[in-house]
C-alpha cells in the first residue's frame, strides 16, 4: 500500500514538472490598438475669397478609452491673385473629435463634432451617406445656403499607425 501511494505521488510530481515545461505563448501586457483614418476633402465657402480648400482627416482607435483625433488643413483661395502667398499658405489645426447622434432637425443624424470642449472653434459635420460630410452651424443645425458646404471622402486616406496604444497617438502632420 505504501508502494502504491509513493508511486502515485511520484507520477503526480512528474506530471506537474512536465506541465511546467510546456511552451506558453508570450502575452503582451500592452493593449493592441488598430487606428482607423478617414479623409475628407472639398472647397467650403468663404465670405471674402474664392473658397477654402479643406482637408479633414479623422483618426479613431478601435479601443474604448483612447481618444479620437483630427487634423484639419485649410488653404484660402484668393480671388485677386491665385499665386499670392496667402493663396498658398496652409493653415493646420488638430484636436479631439466626437460622434454625436441626433440634431434639432434630424434625430437620427450622425454628427462629427471637432473640439467639443472648445466653444470658440465650433465645427461640426453631418454624415451624409458613405461618402459625404455636410458642414453644420455652431448650433448643430443645417446651414441654409446654395453654396457647396460638403466634403467628399478621399479614396485612399492617410494610413494610420497600428500597434500599441502609445504608437496610435494623435497624428501631427
Amino acid at each position: 500500500m505504501k508502494r502504491a501511494f509513493s508511486s502515485g505521488i511520484m507520477l503526480a510530481a512528474a506530471g506537474l514538472a512536465l506541465g511546467g515545461c510546456s511552451q506558453q505563448p508570450e502575452v503582451s501586457s500592452a493593449p493592441q490598438v488598430m487606428s482607423v483614418a478617414e479623409s475628407w476633402q472639398g472647397v467650403l465657402p468663404c465670405a471674402d475669397c474664392e473658397g477654402i480648400d479643406t482637408q479633414l482627416t479623422l483618426v479613431s482607435s478601435g479601443m474604448t478609452g483612447f481618444g479620437a483625433t483630427y487634423t484639419l488643413k485649410q488653404r484660402y483661395l484668393s480671388r485677386d491673385n491665385p499665386g499670392s502667398d496667402a493663396a498658398r499658405e496652409v493653415q493646420t489645426r488638430s484636436g479631439d473629435w466626437v460622434v454625436t447622434r441626433g440634431s434639432p432637425v434630424d434625430p437620427q443624424a450622425v454628427i462629427y463634432q471637432l473640439d467639443p470642449e472648445n466653444d470658440e472653434s465650433c465645427m461640426s459635420f453631418q454624415v451624409i451617406g458613405n461618402d459625404r460630410l455636410r458642414q453644420l452651424n455652431c448650433n448643430g443645425q443645417p446651414i441654409n445656403t446654395t453654396q457647396n458646404i460638403e466634403l467628399r471622402r478621399v479614396a485612399e486616406p492617410v494610413q494610420p499607425a497600428s500597434g500599441t496604444a502609445a504608437q496610435s497617438m494623435p497624428y501631427q502632420g
